[in-house]
């Protein structure tokens, strides 16, 4: 929603600008408050009535269109005026802006005039039931959900008497309610059950015609005769226009009330759809069940689900049965190359059970030729089925809060098939300012729970893990990326060119994949790849990605910019002192294209007061101005700082950072060796989860390396702890295993030379989810489960000495993975062992073990001396 972005842009905009020191006098406060104001009841229009019901979908659209114009042309104005107070060094109030933000408020009166007629106009609930899909009694099709369907009617004819409500969940497409109408038509369910109901919910519904059509179907699926059924039904037709609800709710409670009865809700969206009708449901302990289809996981949650049915998308094999079924294909004349079209037909239907349904519809009534095949395929990106599909899945978008609209758009900006980070996602919504603050909670924090409620939402797509649990990567199937392009196209919220392309016009305020930008002085946010040199200037731009050797000067001149990043290949690059003149910096990444690459930052670095995360590998910041009071509060990610000294003023400057990393090397510019001693100063960060100490063990002599377990002070609150080069021994790993809250431990190249026996201590590593050891003396690692009593994943690295993994260890119940990359022989034959014994005991039957080496034969041989086999474990031979 293009609206509820723009104001809360304006909104943030305007509150950062108003507590900046030298800035806040640049705005005249006649203007601004009222300003203020008027954002806000816009904003709270539309996160209340406005997308509620009442309205015209025209009306709707054109309000939003006016209202995100009106927001946009109020932060252009502001916006220009920074830059210009910026350039000259004042920030005296200009009459040019004053004046044009006067117009901006006139026009805004006339919006809230008009939204204010339009909300008293709208009625408070739309009168009319929006019914779903008809419900077909006729066999629906079904493939690839043999288990799902397995499962289900266990569930469903098991043992257990209360009443028991089961959720079927997955976004739009994925086949929830074909399952939900083979389970309801399946032979062993009718048997089973003294009487079936089935009601489509849907966005818009009545709880009236909800119990109405739950009345009917249980009124015919009970043993009468056909005039006395055809009666019955005349009857309901009359009570369902007759009578209230609650009478028709009661109606409904006495015809289930003893019998065993399995109800139907399909595509429910909300939880308040369900407390207007369960009252109506007994429970009489006979083994009743409730069935609930719907795209939102919340749902599923708070209607009180007993179990819940995810639906993933389709793999390729079930996939194409589902094709084949659909298309009734192959036939026995069918021309032998139209199997291979018929794949790649599959494959872009990227697994969504709709997109293939509804293609294998139309081929099934078209011509089996090479050529019509050929022409489908290349006409899916903008065919009619694909169309059909996008309305389906448009109920999705329709249905989200005013909040999350804007978040789902975003995501259109990323490439197909991507693979998205999710703290890149984060960081760019924050830097163009639609997220809105909650109470004193952090941005960050917001933005996580938007990508959770889009994940159970089923709008996007998880990806990849970390080794702590959380989501590190997500996606977004295709079509819905199709999707959000083309609302974001309609709304102008963003606009992606062709390479070649283009693009006039200041209310396209995203512009992305495009070759020469020269023409867009306006633009907001670009996103750009494939060329050289920039040297135009974007007075408003906001977000800058992906630039590739541009000069320091058509970056940090960019007053305005949020978030920044971009790639170099210099050796040595320092960066301008005007970097503090980008006054609303907030996200700086510079990628490097080497490890030995070195950035030098000015003393202006710890100016930058919105700065939220600085990502760059070997960056060198100097010391503090002296005689400042600074305060970079905001910051959560420092990575990677070379040669830092960590003082205590530095500490009090970062008191909420969450992510640091930090690199010694005796060689680079900074070195300092008091600053590995202020290490002991770590504890003071209060709120660090993340830390990373790299100690370039070369750099030192024998008698150099620093007295680490002496120095280092680790904070309590740390999750995730990564070492290099330390140089510490096993007996200090009580001071790491102490701490009460870590989750991950990263032992890499030389953290640890001292000592060839490592015995934990009971009582420590409680937390301890992730564990590598990279490269170390280890020989005898004595340990059980009760050392590492809920780790998850270990992995072993260079460990040519270790003798054996302690069988112990396999006893551990959350254990998933044991790893091991060129390790000694022993400790190798030590995991599989492990893993053998796992299986013979029925113990932990999901432990997986990975095994990479280069001695192929050698390893085989004293498996087999062993009497152990390569069957149970994944082996990688280098």
């Amino acid at each position: 929603m293009a609206a509820y972005a723009a104001l809360v842009s304006l909104m943030n905009n305007i509150e950062q600008i108003m507590i900046h020191p030298r800035l806040s006098t640049s705005l005249d406060n006649t203007h601004i408050q009222p300003l203020l104001e008027k954002a806000a009841f816009l904003l709270d229009f539309i996160e209340g009535c406005y997308n509620h019901g009442g309205g015209s979908k025209e009306a709707e659209e054109d309000m939003e269109r006016r209202i995100a114009s009106a927001a946009h042309a109020a932060e252009d104005v502001i916006e220009s005026h920074i830059v210009d107070q910026i350039h000259a060094g004042t920030s005296e109030v200009s009459l040019r802006c004053s004046l044009d933000l006067k117009q901006i408020i006139l026009d805004i009166d006339a919006i809230i005039a008009k939204a204010t007629e339009e909300k008293q106009g709208w009625r408070e609930e739309k009168s009319t039931h929006t019914a779903g899909p008809v419900m077909q009694r006729g066999e629906a099709g079904m493939v690839g959900l043999d288990e799902e369907l397995t499962q289900l009617l266990d569930e469903l004819t098991g043992y257990q008497p209360s009443r028991h409500t089961i959720s079927i969940v997955g976004m739009g497409g994925m086949g929830k309610t074909t399952l939900a109408k083979n389970i309801y038509q399946n032979s062993l369910i009718i048997e089973h059950f003294d009487i079936r109901a089935w009601a489509t919910i849907s966005q818009q519904y009545r709880s009236k015609n909800i119990l109405s059509e739950l009345l009917s179907d249980a009124e015919k699926s009970t043993s009468r005769t056909e005039d006395a059924l055809g009666e019955e039904l005349y009857n309901v037709a009359e009570k369902s226009t007759s009578t209230t609800k609650d009478a028709l709710g009661e109606e409904l409670y006495k015809t289930l009330y003893g019998r065993r009865y399995m109800i139907v809700l399909d595509d429910i969206w909300n939880v308040e759809a369900w407390d207007k009708v369960r009252r109506y449901f007994p429970d009489d302990k006979n083994g009743s069940r409730v069935v609930l289809t719907t795209r939102l996981l919340n749902v599923a949650n708070d209607c009180g689900s007993s179990s819940c049915l995810k639906m993933d998308l389709l793999d390729e094999n079930t996939s194409w049965k589902l094709f084949c079924d659909k298309a009734s294909f192959p036939q026995k004349d069918d021309p032998p190359k139209l199997e291979d079209i018929g794949k790649m037909i599959v494959r872009s239907c990227k697994g969504l059970a709709l997109s293939i349904a509804v293609i294998g519809g139309l081929l099934l009534k078209s011509p089996k030729t090479v050529g019509f095949w050929m022409h489908v395929l290349n006409s899916i990106p903008n065919s009619k089925e694909k169309q059909e599909s996008l309305d389906v899945l448009s109920l999705s978008y329709n249905h989200l809060p005013p909040h999350l609209k804007p978040c789902f758009l975003y995501m259109g900006l990323f490439k197909e098939d991507l693979e998205i980070r999710v703290s890149n996602i984060i960081k760019l919504w924050i830097g163009e300012g639609f997220l809105k603050q909650k109470g004193s909670g952090e941005l960050e924090e917001v933005a996580k729970g938007y990508i959770k409620d889009l994940i159970d939402r089923n709008l996007i797509l998880v990806g990849r893990d970390s080794n702590d649990g959380k989501i590190r990567f997500c996606g977004i199937h295709d079509l819905l990326r199709d999707l959000s392009l083309k609302i974001a196209k309609e709304q102008q919220f963003f606009h992606v060119e062709e390479e070649d392309s283009i693009v006039n016009g200041r209310e396209r305020r995203l512009i992305g994949s495009f070759k020469d930008p020269i023409e867009l002085p306006l633009a907001r946010s670009i996103f750009i790849q494939g060329f050289d040199r920039c040297s135009v200037r974007y007075r408003l731009l906001r977000v800058f990605e992906d630039g590739y050797d541009f000069s320091k000067e058509d970056y940090y001149g960019h007053a305005n910019l949020r978030y920044l990043a971009y790639t170099t290949s210099d050796n040595f690059m320092e960066l301008p002192s005007s970097v503090c003149l980008v006054w609303n910096l907030q996200t700086l990444i510079i990628k490097q294209t080497r490890v030995d690459q070195v950035i030098v930052a000015p003393g202006e670095f710890w100016k930058l007061r919105q700065l939220r995360h600085a990502n760059c590998y070997n960056m060198y910041i100097p010391k503090p101005p002296e005689g400042e009071v600074l305060m970079l509060e905001k910051l959560q990610t420092l990575k990677t700082a070379l040669n830092l000294r960590l003082c205590e003023e530095v500490c009090n400057i970062i008191p909420n950072i969450k992510k640091l990393h930090l690199r010694y090397n005796i060689h680079i510019q900074g070195y300092d060796k008091s600053g590995i001693e202020c290490l002991c100063n770590l504890d003071r960060l209060h709120k660090l989860k993340s830390l990373n100490l790299i100690f370039d063990y070369f750099t030192y002599g024998p008698t150099e390396v620093p007295q680490f377990n002496k120095i280092l002070r680790l904070p309590s609150c740390l999750n995730k702890l990564s070492l290099k080069g330390c140089h510490l021994g096993w007996e200090d790993m009580t001071m790491i295993g102490s701490l009460p809250q870590l989750k991950v431990l990263n032992l890499d190249f030389q953290s640890v030379s001292e000592g060839r026996e490592w015995r934990p201590v009971i009582g420590q590593f409680l937390c301890l989810k992730f564990l590598k050891i990279d490269h170390c003396k280890l020989t005898d690692w004595i340990a059980d489960c009760s050392h590492f009593p809920v780790l998850k994943k270990l992995l072993l690295i260079g460990l040519k000495n270790l003798q054996e993994i302690p069988s112990g260890i396999g006893e551990i119940p959350t254990l998933e993975l044991i790893g091991l990359e060129f390790c000694s022989e022993s400790a190798a034959i030590s995991a599989v062992k492990i893993k053998e014994d796992q299986l013979e005991n029925e113990g932990n039957d999901v432990l997986q073990i990975q095994v990479k080496t280069s001695g192929r034969q050698s390893f085989k041989r004293k498996l087999e001396r062993e009497g152990l086999t390569t069957d149970n474990i994944q082996l990688e031979i280098i």
